[in-house]
């Protein structure tokens, strides 16, 4: 009986520690020979890829190597994006912003205002990963514009540090993967003790509600489990946020 018991416990503990995969950002989705299916292109509404930001500034880096104007780039980029998409699939998150600043940058107007407009929390998109490309786009051609400096080149570098970005997001959260479990497992684990007292022939609930000493004993496991849950999801939490960048 006390073989079994072991037996079913353990189970249960690798259930809670490998039954659910650690949350991290897909890195490719899979694409037919016309581009996303519109399944893949359902859930990319509900979460940008986390490839697709560094590949659409490599894109507008290569179409100014490739000798396009910086004010056709956008439109070129607006077009890419839409011929793209599959039909009666919903609009690739990228067609807007790119719209719209085509049709600044037509007028003779710089695209900055209509990227930082997007890059803002308030009014702008409503996933942090674009409002993060967005941003970075705007800052990227304010400096071109105000030094001078190609703008490809800035592009560039720019996409490096989204791909750096990216590949620091994904190792965090491989690397939290075994703190998660070990919080789940531990956060279940007196259930499974009670469940192995009554098991091994003993009623636990009877005797931490029957007597003095099973209160003090339910109250102080008590709170050193909720204690312990706090903290353990603060500092899972702490460590799956991103260090912020310095400005440099």
């Amino acid at each position: 009986m006390a073989g079994l018991t072991i037996t079913m416990l353990l189970a249960a503990a690798a259930v809670l520690m490998f039954g659910r995969r650690p949350d991290r950002q897909i890195r490719r989705r899979g694409r037919g020979p016309n581009g996303p299916s519109p399944g893949k292109a359902r859930k990319r509404r509900d979460r940008t890829d986390a490839d697709a930001p560094a590949l659409l500034v490599r894109e507008l880096a290569g179409l100014l190597a490739a000798g396009r104007p910086a004010y056709r780039i956008w439109a070129d980029a607006a077009t890419l994006y839409a011929a793209g998409a599959p039909r009666n699939a919903p609009a690739h998150p990228f067609a807007a912003v790119l719209q719209a600043a085509a049709a600044s940058a037509a007028l003779g107007l710089s695209p900055v205002p209509v990227l930082a407009a997007a890059g803002r929390a308030d009014d702008g998109a409503p996933d942090p990963l674009l409002r993060e490309l967005w941003a970075g786009l705007a800052v990227c051609v304010r400096v071109s514009e105000r030094s001078g400096a190609p703008l490809s080149r800035v592009l560039t570098r720019y996409a490096g540090q989204l791909d750096a970005a990216r590949d620091a997001a994904s190792d965090r959260e491989s690397a939290l993967a075994g703190p998660r479990a070990t919080m789940r497992l531990l956060t279940w684990l007196p259930g499974g003790g009670i469940i192995l007292g009554y098991l091994l022939g003993g009623n636990p609930l009877q005797i931490l509600t029957a007597t003095p000493l099973g209160w003090s004993a339910a109250a102080a496991g008590g709170g050193f489990w909720l204690a312990g849950r706090v903290w353990s999801g603060r500092l899972v939490r702490d460590a799956a946020k991103p260090a912020e960048d310095v400005p440099g």
